[in-house]
């Protein structure tokens, strides 16, 4: 194993995650505008700052040549699909008082993740890290009891995140052409829904002050940077690890819905946490071990 590849898989993975788990405080500054309008804005704004991206390392002459080749679009629809899937649904939840079951939708998601890491690339799992998987396992399942219903949005989120993921790892195309095609693609009816919203009176002009314009534009820097750090880190890690550190976003989530957005947590829904944090720690504990030997 490449240690320092490894690494910088980690640190960027990890810091992507981090930067999803905020999130749902810069879509509670935005709800003045429905979650399709912001899901439309997340689109176009992110395509507009991955070309500048481009433009500025001097790599759009090569992504102009990528998008003439049939063949990239065919692979970059199916991750472009789960990934507005997984945007829209976010948006929907967080904006509509569902913070706390998003975070439950991304604690469920790294074991659809290890699961598909299984099935297609046959990933095998350590001791600790079967005891992690378990555990997670059993905390899912007696939080989806506690729940009392099927939880829809969670189980939404938690599958479109997880087929990304694998998706992605499969991609040949660098992170960022990735990004760019993904985005080009949700793009292109994202910017006329936006133009028919705006002529329409719907948007920001005529309804908001003119500096939320600005405000909005920031969601193609928090949507592209740790999507770019994410692609990074799964392009260097095992699905397993990649799905482990997933962990991180859904606590920061649920730490936002309980202690800022003020949403009902009750003492019994603290035991399926307890029991996902225990699987958690096993699973760092094998990461350390394997980092030392």
């Amino acid at each position: 194993m490449d240690k320092k590849n490894y690494i910088k898989g980690l640190t960027s993975g990890g810091l992507a995650f981090v930067l999803w788990g905020l999130l749902p405080l810069y879509w509670k500054l935005v709800s003045a505008l429905n979650p399709y309008q912001i899901f439309v804005h997340r689109v176009v704004w992110s395509l507009i700052f991955v070309t500048i991206i481009m433009i500025q390392q001097k790599n759009i002459k090569i992504f102009i040549s990528l998008l003439k080749d049939r063949k990239n679009w065919w692979l970059t629809l199916g991750p472009a699909l789960f990934i507005s899937i997984n945007w829209l649904t976010y948006i929907w939840g967080v904006n509509n008082g569902y913070v706390i079951e998003t975070s439950l939708g991304y604690y469920m998601n790294p074991l659809v993740l290890t699961l598909l890491g299984s099935l297609f690339y046959r990933e095998q799992l350590d001791g600790l890290q079967k005891i992690g998987i378990g555990l997670a396992a059993t905390g899912v399942m007696v939080k989806v009891i506690f729940y009392g219903k099927v939880p829809i949005l969670a189980l939404v989120l938690a599958v479109s995140f997880a087929i990304y993921g694998l998706l992605k790892k499969k991609s040949h195309l660098s992170s960022l052409m990735g990004l760019g095609f993904e985005t080009l693609i949700v793009g292109i009816p994202a910017s006329v829904y936006l133009i028919f919203s705006e002529a329409s009176g719907q948007g920001i002009a005529g309804n908001l002050v003119p500096s939320f314009w600005l405000l909005i534009a920031l969601s193609g820097i928090v949507t592209a940077v740790p999507l770019l750090l994410y692609a990074e880190g799964t392009k260097r890690l095992p699905l397993k690890v990649v799905g482990f550190l997933q962990y991180i976003a859904p606590t920061i989530g649920l730490w936002l819905g309980i202690f800022v957005f003020k949403e009902p947590f009750s003492m019994s829904e603290l035991i399926p946490f307890l029991i996902i944090w225990a699987g958690l720690l096993c699973f760092i504990y094998s990461q350390v071990l394997m980092l030392k030997s």
